[in-house]
């Protein structure tokens, strides 16, 4: 029956989806400075993904992840978007110059 294949089909792929945003979660907890682009994240956050993941399907995962809050966009000069973890921004401290407490 085409029509069970069809939603076999999609069952598989919300399947695929949800191991491909708990990699970028787990990614994310380990590396919590941790900043890429889409590229980025498919070549080296999921690049243990076997089978690999297909690019569509990080794309669709990442931009699912922003829309729950739980990656946030940064926009780098060249225009290209970069994504990072959306928790409290993280103080960088500024160092001190010497002799000064």
């Amino acid at each position: 029956d085409p029509r069970q294949e069809q939603m076999h089909d999609m069952d598989t792929q919300l399947f695929a989806m949800a191991d491909i945003e708990n990699a970028i979660r787990t990614y994310l907890q380990a590396h919590p400075r941790a900043i890429d682009t889409e590229r980025g994240i498919r070549e080296w956050w999921l690049r243990d993904s076997r089978p690999p993941f297909r690019a569509a399907d990080v794309q669709t995962a990442i931009e699912r992840l922003v829309a729950a809050g739980a990656v946030a966009v940064h926009y780098l000069p060249d225009g290209q978007r970069a994504y990072a973890t959306s928790g409290p921004p993280t103080q960088v401290p500024v160092p001190r110059s010497p002799g000064r407490p």
